[in-house]
Parts: structure tokens; sequence; C-alpha cells
């Protein structure tokens, strides 16, 4: 041993005794004895644990725990996946776990504040009519404030796989969700910017850990750089991957990716490596919260080419309630039961019902923040005069890629939203119109909701991850799928079956007359009164009462006619079928999303259905009483069996009730496909189908809005009209959310942009193979004035 290392000992050993001889003179827990305490620690450079003789039900954590968890999820009512904590006076802590991820183990808390008075809770918050998320607290009876950083960076290697960045909010700050921003999120960025900005100009990266040589794009092809990389000039964050590989060998970039860029642009790839290309964090954590590092894992992990969610309010046995309400339930792929996605898909799908019917649609149990202005100036429904209409967010069209020689580029066609199509019926899959789909495909992209964006990421990553054979095959992601849910209404279904197929001559008489006065009473009076009041009109003279009495007993009696047959003609199909096909035809009345109609025989069932059904809506599903069958019982019997099957932290919605549904059915179609084109010009397609003229519009000024850091939750920017593919405008003074840099971050200087200006309109159209690099690009908007880096003092987060 050195002479300096027997000193050094010697010295420490000199410490360790004085404290030893001043904790028997003066006792373990004085003042004087927690300052030598603290002392010690710090001359040894060890974490200073302060006394934890506590009785942790006088505290002022434990005591205002149920008030502060109350008032954080009043805030965050919606999903939001976070650590927060709370610090009151008499050193007492609250630490929050808000949705733990799947893969979090409840006893790595307890040993993780092993060494501290700690009491853990679970609290169960209610999203939904019967979902749920399970969040976790931890009380400390008495910590400091370097013990509290300390635990979150050791609780975020247990949540997002990752320390990096740890961060927390504070549960007395008043932080709040913010569920629309008037920040731009619809970038509009094509094929031939890409090129240009990472091949033909050469964007340089910088890694934090060396901040002084660049690395472009094709540096981490040739080098086949793994990691997460800034752009030198601040505006993009670049996640560089191997492909046809398991993420797991790459889980810890995951998060900081998903906290230093907030949006996803598009992606470029070679035969070895795919660079997923993000919008570095200009929003608030609050505005766009990361995506989340189990929901990545779980995209990767899924197979299937396909996926969907579905709400058919037209189902056999969904529909209008004995209360005016309407209820059906939520289908998802197997892949997104219980999950944030599957959620987020359904919460999405009411929003498009619901604003696209200006607001009529509400769901009663999600109380989502109103857009204050909706796509049209009246309820679509209504606008267009449907009987049946439905409702798509879907992927086609939803990112292009352009297959060159030495590489692949990718572009999303807009951030903002998914592409939106409204077909007349479930069955024809005609459109309504494309020029409606445009109007609702600006708006839903320009109205600045978050979740709807948040969708659109990662549905990219679904697609990226398809195209590049990167999986998740690791056991960090659980099961949740109920498989008892798909054909659980088949016993309410046979029981209305049965009903209609026993039906007696005299009961059906007796049906058909009630329900036909029920409905002349309910509209259908009002119905005639109006064509009567048009008649006259038209023809300059006046019915007498006798006459307009006559008619209305000729329309009661010729609807009770045609009610009589449709029991007949449904009775006498019943009867004539076989027990075998009996039984098929109740589980397609079911659940008809499970059998696909590929032979005549399945078609012939589907069209029996489709009989079915036709006489459940003319009966009225609110009349179902008078056959024995109550809706509001169903949908119990169903919210009851699928009662226990939630996943671990979250329990996805069994059921949507809504208020003043019609006949629609609303859903997602995710398609794995990507839509591969041969030039970077003049390729892209509007929602409707409708070829755009130019490889990229002019950009176009935002309305004035509030700001992303401070909007209200029930405010919303007056946006929806043509789609802004300008730059949102570079803010000084905007700080990063993180505060102090990270290690090995560096200083950024403010973007060098010129936004709003843009020479796309002297594009030039480039007709090229796909296996030939254009050799022209035309005009194409500089990068900085597209996705400018603002003037931040930190990088990313």
């Amino acid at each position: 041993m050195t002479r300096t290392a027997k000193r050094t000992a010697v010295m420490i050993g000199g410490v360790i005794l004085l404290a030893v001889s001043l904790f028997a003179i003066f006792g373990r827990h004085t003042k004087v004895a927690e300052n030598i305490k603290q002392q010690t620690a710090v001359f040894l450079k060890k974490e200073y644990i302060p006394n934890q003789n506590v009785d942790m039900e006088s505290t002022m954590a434990f005591q205002q725990l149920d008030s502060v968890y109350d008032a954080f999820r009043q805030q965050f009512r919606m999903h939001y996946q976070t650590i927060a904590t709370a610090t009151f006076p008499d050193s007492s802590r609250i630490i929050l776990i808000a949705e733990p991820a799947p893969f979090f183990e409840p006893d790595s808390l307890e040993s993780i504040c092993s060494r501290f008075t700690h009491k853990t809770s679970r609290r169960n918050f209610k999203i939904g009519y019967d979902g749920h998320v399970m969040d976790m607290a931890v009380v400390l009876g008495n910590a400091t404030t370097e013990n509290l950083d300390n635990l979150v960076a050791k609780i975020s290697q247990q949540l997002y796989l990752s320390d990096y960045k740890p961060n927390a909010i504070d549960l007395l700050g008043g932080d709040k969700r913010h569920y629309f921003t008037g920040d731009n999120l619809d970038y509009q960025i094509t094929l031939g910017e890409f090129d240009d900005w990472f091949f033909a100009t050469g964007e340089a990266f910088i890694d934090d850990a060396d901040t002084v040589n660049d690395l472009t794009v094709s540096d981490m092809f040739l080098q086949q750089r793994r990691g997460v990389f800034f752009s030198r000039e601040p505006g993009l964050v670049a996640w560089s991957i191997r492909r046809d590989s398991d993420l797991s060998e790459q889980v810890g970039d995951i998060r900081r990716f998903a906290l230093d860029a907030d949006l996803i642009l598009g992606a470029l790839r070679d035969s070895a490596t795919l660079v997923v290309i993000g919008r570095e964090r200009e929003a608030s954590l609050e505005t766009l919260p990361p995506l989340r590092v189990e929901t990545v894992l779980l995209v990767a992990s899924i197979s299937s080419k396909e996926l969907s969610q579905s709400l058919d309010i037209n189902d056999c046995m969904a529909g209008k309630m004995g209360n005016g309400r309407d209820w059906c339930p939520t289908y998802l792929s197997r892949e997104l039961e219980n999950t944030e996605l599957g959620h987020l898909l359904t919460i999405t799908d009411v929003l498009l019902k619901d604003w696209s019917e200006n607001g009529t649609i509400q769901e009663a149990c999600y109380h989502y923040p109103s857009p204050g202005r909706f796509p049209f100036d009246r309820p679509l429904f209504k606008k267009l005069g449907l009987n049946e209409l439905v409702y798509n967010w879907n992927t086609a069209n939803t990112m292009y890629a352009i297959d060159l020689p030495e590489y692949t580029i990718y572009t999303l066609n807009r951030t903002g939203a998914l592409p939106v199509s409204y077909f007349h019926s479930q069955s024809s899959g005609t459109s309504v119109g494309a020029q409606y789909e445009r109007q609702a495909g600006n708006y839903f992209a320009n109205c600045g909701n978050t979740d709807i964006a948040r969708v659109v990421q990662y549905v990219a990553l679904y697609q990226l991850f398809m195209d590049n054979g990167i999986t998740y095959k690791g056991d960090l992601l659980h099961s949740a799928f109920p498989s008892n849910k798909p054909y659980l209404l088949a016993k309410p279904c046979r029981d209305l079956l049965d009903v209609l197929k026993n039906l007696t001559d005299s009961k059906i008489n007796e049906l058909s007359d009630t329900l036909t006065t029920l409905h002349f009473a309910a509209y259908g009076e009002e119905q005639v009164s109006k064509q009567l009041r048009q008649h006259e009109r038209e023809h300059n003279f006046t019915y007498t009462d006798e006459h307009e009495r006559a008619i209305y007993r000729d329309v009661n009696q010729h609807e009770k006619t045609d009610l009589a047959a449709e029991f007949r003609g449904v009775r006498s199909m019943l009867q004539g079928l076989s027990e075998e096909e009996y039984t098929k035809l109740v589980r397609y009345l079911a659940y008809p999303r499970g059998t696909t109609v590929n032979s005549r025989e399945t078609y012939d069932r589907m069209l029996r259905a489709q009989k079915v059904n036709k006489l459940l809506r003319h009966i009225g599903k609110n009349n179902l009483p008078l056959l024995g069958v109550d809706l509001a019982k169903v949908r119990d019997y169903f919210v009851g069996c699928l009662r226990n099957s939630g996943g671990r932290y979250l329990k996805t919605p069994s059921v949507i009730v809504t208020f003043n549904d019609l006949n629609t059915t609303g859903g997602h179609n995710i398609s794995s496909r990507i839509s591969r084109v041969g030039s970077t010009t003049n390729y892209k397609r509007s929602s409707g189908g409708t070829p755009v003229a130019q490889a990229t519009p002019p950009p176009a000024s935002r309305p004035s809005t509030p700001s992303a850091s401070s909007p209200s939750t029930d405010t919303r920017p007056s946006s929806g009209g043509s789609p802004s593919t300008s730059a949102r405008p570079s803010t000084s003074g905007k700080s990063s959310i993180g505060g102090s840099p990270s290690s090995g971050g560096r200083p950024t200087t403010t973007a060098k942009s010129s936004v709003g200006t843009s020479s796309s309109s002297s594009a030039k159209s480039s007709s090229v193979s796909s296996s030939v690099r254009p050799s022209s690009y035309g005009s194409v908007r500089p990068r900085s004035s597209v996705v400018g880096g603002g003037a931040r003092t930190t990088r990313g987060f």
C-alpha cells in the first residue's frame, strides 16, 4: 500500500471512529448525530439516508395521498404514463408511478425503497365504461431531494428499461395533460425532400458521446452505427436500428428516441440498417407524451399483417336500449386487447364519429374535451341524408416509399392524422364522396389533437418494423387477450332467434300492431304530416281532416302488413335451418368479424344475418323488450363476463355507451402495407384518392392558436381548413423540459430557417423507375424551413 493510500485509509478510519463515538455520546437520533451522519456521507461520497424512525401515518405525505392522487387524475384523465413526485415540509414524499408497463414488477418498488420507511399502494382509475388503469403510489416517511432523484432514476430503469434523462412531474405543481396544441403536428414531407436532406445535402448528425465528428445517414449505413443521434443543426433525431433483428438488442434506445423526438417523420434504410427520423422534441411531455416502450415493443412483436378495431352499433345485440342510450361492444385484434394502443384506437374512433357528427354522438364515460369546432357545417349523417354510415380511419397511403438502388426512403403522407374514409354501408364499401373525406382529413390532421397524432406514430412504427423484419420476441409483454370475448353474445343471440323462430301468427299480429302504433306516435305521424304539407304546397290544395285521417290509417296498415310479413319471413327462414346451420347463424350474428365470406355457404349465412338485422332495425332495438329481450341486460351480461379479463395494469373498456347514436359503424383498418411509388415527386394521393398536383403544396399560415405550453384542456385551435405544411415558427426562449443538459450534451444555435418560404411551386415532375435514382428532383424546401429546431439551450428533452 502506498503512503498516500495509507494516509487516506487512516483519515477515513478516523472519521468513522469519530462518528461512532459521537453517536455513543449524543444518541443515534439527535440533530447533531444526523448532521454528523450527513457530513460523513458527503466526505465518503455516499448517499445520505436520513433518520427512518418515522410514524408513517403522521406524515403529511400519507395524510394527503388521496387528495393528491385525485387531483393528479383530474388533470390526467386519459392515458398518461409518468413518474410524479410530491415533497412536503416534514420531508415526507410521494412517488406515483402512473400506468406502469406490463413488465414492471410491483416487488421492485419494495426493493428500490427498502432503505426507507415507506408504504406502497395500488389505485385503479376508471377510463371508459368498464376500463381502468392501475397506478402505484409510494409514500416515503423521510427522504432528501438526493434520495428522491436517485429513486426516480431506479424506477425509470424498471418502468422504461432505461434511466436516460430520468424525470418526474411535480404532483403539487399544477401540471395538466394537454389534448390539443396550437403548434403544427401535421407535416407533409416528400420523398424528394428526404432524399435531398439526407443524401444530396448530407444532413449532419452527432452522437452525444462524440459531439465533434459529424455523422451522415450514409455514414450510419456504411459503419452500421446503432443508436440515437441528433442533427447538428437542431430539428431532427435519428434512431438507427439493425434490420432483421430483435428489438431487445437495442431496447435501451427506445426511451431515448421517445424522449428526444416527439413526432415520427419518416425513415431511410439500406440492406442492413433502418434509420427512423423524428422531429426533435418541441412539445412538452404533457402535450406530446413520449411513446411508450412497451407499446413500441408490442408493435414490433406483432406478426399479423392487418390489425383492426371496430365499434358497430348495427351489431345484432347492440343498439338503443330502453333508456335511450346506445351500446356496442369494443372489438380489437387480439394483439391490441388491454393495451395502450388498443384503447387509443377506440378513443380516436369515438372522436371520429362524434366530431364528424358535430358533437352529437357523445360517449357517456370518456368526457373528452370538446374541439370547439367541427369538420362540417352540420352533422354528416344528416348532411348526406343516409340511413347508415361507416366512419373509418385507414392506412391507405399513410406512408410512401421509393426503392432506389442503394437505399429506400419512407415518408408519412401526413403526421397529424390517419386518412379518413366514409362509406354508405359496411357491406357496400362505397365512398360517400372524396370531397367529404378530404375535408375531414384536413380537419383532423390540423385540429392539433395529440391522441390522433400519437396513433399515426405507432402505425408508422408498425409498418416500418414489418417492412424491415424488426421483431420482438422477448418475455416483457404479457398476453391479455380475453379468449372468451368474440362469441360471448352467442347466448343472447340464440335466445332472440329462438323467440323469433317460435312466434305464433297471433303473436306476430299483436307485435306488428303494437310496434306500428309506437313507430307512428314516435316519428311516423310527423313524417307523414311533412309530406302532406309538401304536397299541398306543390299542388296548391288542402287535405281535409277526414282525408288526412284516412291517409294515416292507410300508412299504419301498410307498415303493419309489411312488418308482419318480415316477422313471418324470418320465422320461416329460421325454422328451415338445420341445427348446425342455425348454430352457425347464431355465431355469425354474435361475431360477424369471425367469418370470412369466401364460399356460397358463408355468403348465404351473411344474407340470412342481414334479413334478421333488417327486421331488428324495423322493430327498433329499444322495443326489443316486447320480445322479452332487454339490451341493457345483454350489455351487463357482456361486461360481467369480461370483468376480470384485463391486463396487468390496464383494462380496455369492453363496451361503449353513447348518446344519440344512429345506424353507424366506426373503426380502424390498419395494414402493414406501405405504398411503393416510382418517383420522388408528384406521387401523393389525398385521403379521397385524388392525385395531388404538386409534390409538396406551398406552406400555409396556421391560425392564431394557444401556445402548446399552456392551453386549456377544453380549448381547441381554430383550424381544419387546408393542411399546413410550413414549419412551425421557431419560438425564441422556448425552454427544454429537462432543465439542465444531459451528460455529453451540447448547446444549440438558433435554427437558420426561413419559415413560410417555399420553392415547391416550381417542382418538376420526375418520371423514373424505382430502380433508378432520379437525376433531378425539382426544387425542394430547405430542411430548416420545414423542421426548424427553435432556440433551445439544450437538445431534445
